[in-house]
């Protein structure tokens, strides 16, 4: 039976996509998971995918547009975002300092893919 490796969020490569955010993933064999740092000056990016996602925010404070819905979101709100629809989050506060959140994503995302390359060389 092979082993199954296990990874701690700080161990594994981060990428900045944007200024303000810090991401990590992981992924299984239809999910991606994404552990993501928010810090107050992040550029905005309002987008949307074919992709379903559930967004959990750990710490912190942040609004998050879905569609023509904003949700005032602070630790351990949780949030479905339908596949095709436009959302973002805008940037925290300076007084609330980095916000942490995980997004998954289903099916994996193919553009994500490189974000996760580090689990495929671990086998």
């Amino acid at each position: 039976m092979p082993k199954t490796p296990a990874y701690n969020w700080q161990d594994i490569p981060a990428r900045t996509p944007r200024a303000g955010i810090t991401q990590r993933g992981f992924r299984g064999d239809n999910v991606l998971v994404t552990h993501n740092l928010l810090a107050p000056g992040m550029e905005p990016n309002p987008h949307s995918h074919p992709f379903e996602q559930v967004f959990m925010l750990l710490e912190g404070r942040v609004k998050l547009h879905i569609g023509d819905e904003v949700h005032d979101c602070g630790p351990g709100t949780v949030l479905r975002i339908p596949p095709d629809v436009v959302h973002w989050a805008e940037p925290p506060r300076p007084e609330d300092g980095i916000a942490v959140n995980v997004d998954i994503f289903s099916p994996v995302r193919d553009d994500y893919l490189p974000l996760v390359e580090y689990q495929h060389k671990a086998t």
